[in-house]
């Protein structure tokens, strides 16, 4: 996978267009005075990544540009890109047009139409550079949110600006804005190759078991609590059956499942004996049967009647759904009656889907069936309503039935001293009876269940298994074999370039995102170092030493660094005549020289690498004439004089 420049282009409202091409896999030199557009070639490519805010400056091309454009080429594929300029005073626009498949770009500006957004352009870019999905977890001390690095990180790493290349203390491209620096140290490890794909599926894995473990740990807790309650309550109930002579007396149960069991036995009292009341009462069996039956027929009424209202209320609640989606779908009476047309393609960004959405003609038929069951739910209702209120009726007539009879009872037992006293435990023991169903009910639900111990258990060993897949201490030796890698190759990018201790041993501080000189006096960072000779050149190492490793590794990164006037620390642009270096100091002339020569030997060396270098600077040998894209004196700039002049 090989992602670079081809062009940068520059779009007048009045139709006319500057380009600016590159060559690939080479060093690209775009010299000239200062305030020709050099360094805004940077900032549009920044921009129309996807960047948030243009940060091209105020002046000339704000006022007299329409569109921005860069080209990319990704392994032989054309790859457009334009955003529409917000003006001298605008931030940015949400104007973008991306497309594919493109062999040069247009003639003027009137094809850009907005047709992605400035996410889904993010996400598009990340999908052609291959960035499989990934997460980075912080530590656990950490407050910091996971971050999954994307096309949005990437471009960090082959960005340096102006200002940001001689700077001492950030090394990397918006380092110096906020939540970034967190973003670089996060993402830098999957760039580098630190951690594979697979990790970051574990890593999930692993947190998804452990959030399930937690759930199960606070259940065997709550359980196990409840349970020492549940055993505390069904001693009483059994105390209390006992004295009701709902059970015999006998040892306290041993455990709460025999208290459960024991209660079971004990939730069901015996009836009323009728059979010798003798006297008033020898109709009694026959009115104790009597109420018997119409209790009995009095709660299948009420079943069916609870089966009646709970159909009625689901058949209502989906009557309520299946009008929601009606009215949505009706709305294919807008689309062309054919049903033609992809639906493996999204109408938004015209990427390829994973999933097709459905047809028209598939909505319709979903519509059709929709309304097929909605004309069923509605001729039912009225046989519903007309059962409900004849069982309404019958259970009105029972009930009155039912009163009448236990009147009756009553009064029996009221003349009858013996049946008084066994109505009157009947009711005890029906008290009592009451309160242990409902223990028994509740006593279901909290009871602690014997799958717990084994989900857990089960649990803790997929996170084990997992752990060791993860391997912190492997995944952290990776890293620093990585950061070895780079260190290694920004010693010797350091030494070629003659800088301030670069002949110790230099490493990469991922943790403060600064290049690292081991003396025997201790580690220095950049920030300690002084000279702008220093902070460019190690600015420069830092980034070949990276890009070394991102193309050995194969890493899913653009293929491109652009360096904004890496030469400014011997060649200051108020001494900038006609761009030769014959005027400056011996070590001055020599130390731009190695910097342009290291730049042109990296490109060879390294297969599809691109660098497009813009500065004031112009050196006489040939290689370096070789490498120029444009040079803009003697009127040249960016933008054209005669749109200045229009």
């Amino acid at each position: 996978m090989s992602l670079q420049i081809r062009s940068i282009s520059v779009y007048s409202p009045e139709g006319e267009r500057r380009d600016v091409a590159f060559k690939l896999g080479a060093l690209n030199i775009v010299t000239g005075k200062s305030k020709t557009g050099k360094s805004a070639l940077l900032d549009i490519v920044d921009y129309c990544w996807g960047r948030d805010e243009c940060t091209v400056a105020e002046g000339a091309i704000r006022r007299t540009a329409s569109w921005f454009a860069v080209l990319f080429d990704h392994d032989g594929e054309g790859i457009l890109i334009a955003r529409k300029n917000p003006g001298p005073a605008g931030k940015k626009s949400d104007e973008v047009f991306f497309k594919r498949g493109v062999e040069a770009v247009p003639d003027t500006d009137a094809d850009f139409e907005k047709n992605i957004t400035e996410e889904g352009l993010r996400a598009q870019l990340s999908s052609i550079l291959g960035i499989a999905e990934n997460v980075n977890i912080p530590e656990s001390t950490s407050t910091r949110d996971p971050l999954q690095a994307s096309s949005r990180h990437a471009i960090l790493f082959c960005l340096q600006n102006q200002d940001e290349i001689a700077n001492r203390r950030f090394l990397f491209h918006r380092q110096g804005e906020q939540f970034f620096p967190a973003a670089i140290r996060d993402s830098l490890p999957y760039f580098m190759g630190a951690v594979d794909e697979d990790h970051f599926l574990t890593v999930k894995r692993y947190q998804d078991a452990r959030t399930r473990l937690r759930r199960l740990e606070r259940d065997q807790a709550e359980a196990v609590a409840l349970s020492r309650q549940t055993s505390s309550a069904a001693l009483a109930l059994i105390d209390e059956a006992r004295r009701s002579r709902l059970l015999p007396a006998g040892a306290a149960p041993q455990d709460t499942r025999a208290a459960v069991a024991l209660l079971r036995t004990a939730g069901r009292p015996a009836g009323m004996d009728f059979e010798n009341a003798g006297g008033s009462g020898a109709d009694l069996p026959a009115l104790d049967e009597r109420r018997r039956g119409l209790l009995t027929e009095l709660q299948e009424i009420r079943d069916e009647i609870g089966d009646i209202e709970r159909l009625n209320k689901e058949a209502s609640a989906f009557e309520t759904e299946a009008k929601e989606q009606e009215a949505r779908l009706a709305s294919i009476g807008l689309v062309a009656h054919d049903g033609h047309g992809p639906n493996d393609v999204c109408p938004v960004c015209d990427s390829r889907l994973s999933v097709p959405v459905p047809s028209v003609t598939e909505i319709r038929a979903s519509l059709a069936g929709i309304q097929k069951q909605l004309q069923s739910v509605r001729r039912d209702a009225p046989r519903l309503q007309e059962r409900m209120a004849a069982l309404e009726a019958r259970r009105a007539v029972v009930s009155e039935q039912l009163r009448g009879v236990q009147a009756s009872i009553a009064q029996r037992i009221q003349e009858n001293e013996r049946l008084r006293a066994a109505q009157n435990q009947f009711v005890e023991q029906a008290r009592v009876a009451g309160r242990i169903a409902y223990y028994l009910e509740n006593a279901d639900t909290t009871a602690p269940t014997s799958q717990l111990p084994s989900q857990i258990r089960a649990l803790r060993a997929e996170m084990e298994a997992l752990q060791q897949a993860l391997d912190a201490n492997a995944a952290e030796e990776r890293l620093t074999t990585a950061l070895n890698l780079v260190g290694r190759d920004l010693t010797a990018f350091a030494t070629d370039l003659g800088l301030e201790h670069g002949n110790h041993p230099l490493r990469l501080d991922l943790k403060n995102l600064s290049v690292i000189a081991d003396t025997d006096d201790g580690p220095l960072s950049l920030a300690q170092m002084g000279s702008g000779e220093n902070w460019v050149g190690y600015h420069v190492a830092a980034h070949l030493s990276l890009h070394k490793l991102f193309r050995r590794r194969n890493r899913p990164l653009p293929r491109f660094l652009m360096l904004d006037q890496p030469s400014q620390a011997h060649y200051p642009p108020d001494r900038d005549q006609n761009g030769l270096i014959e005027g400056l100091a011996d070590d001055d002339q020599e130390a731009v020289r190695k910097l342009f020569k290291l730049l042109h030997r990296f490109t060879d060396d390294t297969p599809d690498m691109q660098i497009i270098v813009s500065d004031h600077v112009e050196l006489l040998d040939e290689w370096f004439r070789d490498a120029i894209a444009e040079r803009w004196r003697d009127g040249i700039a960016l933008i054209p004089v005669s749109w200045l002049q229009d």
